[in-house]
């Protein structure tokens, strides 16, 4: 149904390149969904080194997004007491929420069902690090979630599932560390070196803010999607 509707369609607005690959190339343009560049950046940031030992998750809360792994790599975090996860989103199924209640560094979280964007801003801007840990699932590996290029506009050094994709990313822009989603050492080996490495962590946050700023953008991608609607109104007249 997809395949036949693209031939039918006036325009086709995908959001990246994997599913612009299913449709028509002379009707189609990719809008990618890249932050706002100054949404989630607080007028006086708290200064990197002074934040608490905190790691960032906002979004919705699966165990194929990695909430588990992320709460497990406290474990081997047991020789910082004060490392711990600021999380706030949706818990699903409703199941999930009591068996990540019941891991032994559950403790070490603070979680929170919903904030608005300002509350969001606040929190990153209280974070040593962003956390995007999905699993390497088909809709995962090719996807760029919107929460990576927001801890980036944020100035937040990424901790990141290592896909193809992400690393190009991520190790492009110089902002983070990719590690194996599916293991909570790794994760936690991951934080270990942000905390331990507080300038270089505070630089990779830099370079993920310049990278939004010079390519990771909304005002880009509004452009290209306003043009392509002026397009399919000209062609229509």
């Amino acid at each position: 149904m997809e395949w036949l509707a693209g031939r039918f369609f006036n325009g086709i607005v995908p959001a990246t390149s994997t599913i612009a690959a299913r449709f028509p190339l002379e009707r189609t343009v990719i809008v990618q969904n890249f932050p706002i560049q100054s949404e989630l950046v607080l007028a006086t940031p708290q200064p990197y080194n002074q934040r608490p030992q905190a790691f960032a998750y906002v979004g919705a809360l699966t165990d194929i997004r990695g909430v588990k792994g992320m709460v497990q790599a406290l474990d081997h975090l047991k020789d910082r007491p004060d490392a711990h996860l600021e999380i706030a989103g949706a818990i699903s199924p409703a199941g999930l929420a009591a068996e990540l209640r019941e891991l032994s560094s559950w403790s070490r979280v603070r979680y929170r069902q919903s904030l608005n964007r300002s509350e969001v801003a606040q929190l990153l801007g209280g974070a040593r690090g962003g956390l995007v840990l999905f699993h390497p699932m088909p809709n995962h590996i090719d996807a760029q979630p919107n929460k990576m290029f927001e801890y980036m506009s944020a100035g937040l050094p990424v901790v990141a599932s290592d896909f193809p994709l992400w690393r190009e990313i991520i190790d492009g822009a110089k902002c983070g560390l990719l590690v194996d989603p599916l293991d909570p050492k790794a994760i936690a080996d991951a934080m270990r070196w942000i905390l331990d490495h507080p300038e270089q962590a505070e630089a990779m946050g830099r370079n993920g803010q310049a990278a939004v700023r010079n390519k990771y953008n909304w005002d880009r991608e509004s452009k290209t999607l306003i043009d392509f609607y002026r397009t399919l109104l000209k062609s229509k007249n």
